[in-house]
């Protein structure tokens, strides 16, 4: 049984384009974030019979896109739970996402490989996938060894004036076995523009006011002004997102119970601060009676 984490947040930010779970499209060459999840979570009757208590869990990432197509990631996690003094480091995940296109095209299609270390007992939700109660009589015990998934989404993405639309198809790939486990995110996000984001022109990306309608150095900083149609997030001081997560079964038994798998409606406010920082707060909403409540929260800077 495969059971991962959620959103991190969200997003999330714009690693993952203001969502907190699902990704987009967008990679800007050369850029490097910095960011902190941290979550705070209520577990479900079904995790509180097994004993399960509130935790915090945390996921600081590194973040770096060394092409416009082409972003990589390290995120190590863990968790402290409340009133029973358990703390643990879980795990780490290298990740990577290669855009298959350098420009727009229809739906942006992107491919996402993930691989986790991670102690059984993780807690971080990136995703989920699989079953919480699998619909059928499961065999072995690997419960106690550490979890080597590989982890790959086809990510679809596309914007629409100041919106966008994301869907993720994710498997989660047990390499000691094999076997696979289903999940999806999804997502629709508003992104409010400081300015019409049809302007042409150039922009400091650390002072906005400076503009200008050629390229050249800010008179402030000293940075390259960039082409606001190319880097139109500079000029986005706030988004809107709503997502929705779950699981979709396995490859032994794949479809939808809902009482049987997590599933989560995740709405999340990102904003765009001076100097590259944001800062995003979201809450995963449980739809089922195995899934979780979570409030999320994010920190990230940019350089």
């Amino acid at each position: 049984m495969l059971t991962g984490a959620l959103m991190g947040c969200v997003v999330t930010a714009s690693s993952q384009d203001g969502y907190f779970t699902t990704y987009g499209h967008e990679i800007y060459k050369g850029e490097l974030e910095l960011s902190f999840m941290f979550d705070h979570t209520s577990p479900s009757a079904f995790k509180r019979a097994q004993g399960q208590r509130n935790y915090l869990s945390q996921m600081p990432e590194l973040e770096y896109h060394p092409t416009k197509q082409l972003a990589l990631e390290f995120m190590p996690e863990m968790f402290q739970e409340f009133g029973t003094g358990i703390s643990k480091f879980t795990g780490v995940r290298l990740e990577a996402r290669y855009r298959l296109f350098k420009n727009e095209v229809p739906l942006n299609p992107t491919i996402y490989f993930e691989y986790e270390d991670l102690d059984p007992e993780t807690r971080f939700k990136m995703e989920v996938s699989g079953w919480i109660i699998p619909p059928y009589q499961e065999s072995g015990n690997t419960e106690s060894e550490r979890e080597k998934i590989l982890e790959n989404r086809l990510i679809l993405s596309q914007d629409i004036k100041n919106w966008n639309i994301a869907v993720n198809w994710i498997n989660e790939i047990d390499t000691r076995t094999g076997f696979t486990a289903f999940g999806y995110a999804m997502g629709v996000q508003y992104k409010i523009f400081a300015d019409d984001e049809n302007e042409g022109g150039y922009i400091c990306p650390m002072h906005p006011e400076e503009k200008s309608d050629k390229s050249g150095k800010c008179s402030k900083c000293g940075m390259s002004l960039i082409s606001k149609s190319d880097e139109k997030k500079f000029l986005t001081p706030a988004s809107l997102s709503f997502e929705f997560i779950g699981a979709l079964g396995d490859a032994r038994n794949m479809g939808i119970i809902p009482y049987r798998q997590e599933h989560y409606f995740q709405p999340s406010i990102m904003l765009h601060m001076a100097k590259g920082n944001m800062l995003g707060v979201g809450f995963a909403l449980g739809l089922t009676d195995a899934s979780d409540d979570l409030m999320r929260l994010m920190w990230m800077k940019e350089f």
